[in-house]
C-alpha cells in the first residue's frame, strides 16, 4: 500500500533531490594517481629541450627505437613519457610538471598498448579545483580529426581557425584539444564528456598558453531539457518514497510530490 503523501517530511524530499543532482559534476577520488604529459600547445623546440634535459638524467630507453613507447614517433608523445618520468622521480609536485608551462598534470592514465606511464600516487601539493580536457599524446591524426569534427559541430572552434588566437601551433593535437576542452566545459565537466573513444585526458593544470586561453566553466543546461530533467528527477524521488512508479500524462499539478519537486527545481533554473 502506498504511503500517504503527508507522512514524508518535505525536508527529506529536498535531501533526496539534492543527492540526485549531485551527480551532475565530475568527481574523482582524492587518492587518485597523477601523471605528467606535454601541453598540446607546447612548441617542438620546447618539447625537444625537455626530452634532452630529462633523458640526460633518467633512463628514457622506452622511447628509443624498438622500445615499447617509441611509437608513435612524435615529439609530443616522447616528451610526455620523459616528462612523466621526471615528475614521478621528483615526488609529483606541480613544479615537477611545469617545464616552463609546457607540462600538464593528468588525472587519467596516458598509458596505451604496451607503453606504460608509471605513477607513484597523487599530487604532492594541494590539488587545483578546476579541470580541463586535452587530447591524449600518441593519438592518431585520424582520430584527432574525428574529434575535431564532432566537437566543432557543437561548439565554436573559431579560435583554432587561421588568424585565431589558438591557431598556433598549427597541429591537430592542439586544435583537437581546444575543441575537446570546450565541449567538456559546456557539457558540465562530466568525466564521460572527456572520453572521445579514450583519446583524451582530464588534466588539473591550465593548458592555456600565450594568447590562447582554454576556457574553464560550466554553463546552464539548455531550457528545452529542463522539463524532461524535472520529470525524471521527480519520478525517481517518487519511487524512492513508495509513490507512483510512473507519472500520469495529465493532472500532474494535483500530485503533491510534483509540487514539492517543482519548488526545489526552481533554484536550478
Amino acid at each position: 500500500m502506498a504511503k500517504p503523501v503527508g507522512s514524508t517530511p518535505i525536508f527529506s524530499l529536498f535531501v533526496m533531490f539534492s543527492w540526485l543532482y549531485s551527480g551532475n559534476s565530475q568527481t574523482i577520488p582524492n587518492e587518485r594517481k597523477t601523471w605528467c604529459i606535454a601541453n598540446p600547445l607546447a612548441s617542438n623546440s620546447a618539447l625537444a629541450a625537455n626530452i634532452e634535459y630529462i633523458c640526460s638524467q633518467l633512463d628514457c630507453g622506452s622511447i628509443n627505437p624498438k622500445g615499447p613507447c617509441f611509437e608513435p614517433n612524435s615529439r609530443m608523445h616522447h616528451a610526455s613519457f620523459a616528462m612523466n618520468l621526471y615528475y614521478q622521480a621528483n615526488g609529483r609536485h606541480l613544479a615537477d610538471c611545469n617545464f616552463i608551462n609546457s607540462g600538464l598534470v593528468s588525472l587519467i592514465d596516458p598509458s596505451y598498448g604496451n607503453c606504460s606511464f608509471h605513477s607513484g600516487g597523487g599530487l604532492a601539493d594541494e590539488e587545483p579545483s578546476e579541470t580541463w580536457c586535452v587530447a591524449k599524446p600518441g593519438t592518431s591524426d585520424e582520430l584527432l580529426q574525428l574529434n575535431i569534427n564532432f566537437a566543432c559541430n557543437l561548439v565554436d572552434c573559431n579560435a583554432t581557425h587561421s588568424g585565431g588566437v589558438c591557431y598556433y601551433p598549427a597541429t591537430l593535437i592542439n586544435h583537437a584539444s581546444y575543441a575537446m576542452n570546450l565541449y567538456y566545459q559546456i557539457t558540465g565537466r562530466k568525466k564521460s564528456n572527456c572520453n572521445f573513444r579514450e583519446t583524451s585526458l582530464i588534466v588539473s593544470s591550465d593548458p592555456s598558453y600565450g594568447n590562447c586561453s582554454y576556457p574553464c566553466f560550466t554553463v546552464q543546461r539548455k531550457k528545452k531539457n529542463t522539463t524532461m530533467e524535472f520529470l525524471n528527477v521527480c519520478r525517481k524521488i517518487s519511487c524512492s518514497f513508495g509513490y507512483l512508479s510512473e507519472f500520469p500524462k495529465a493532472n500532474l499539478g494535483f500530485n503533491f510530490i510534483i509540487w514539492c519537486c517543482f519548488l526545489f527545481t526552481l533554484q536550478f533554473l
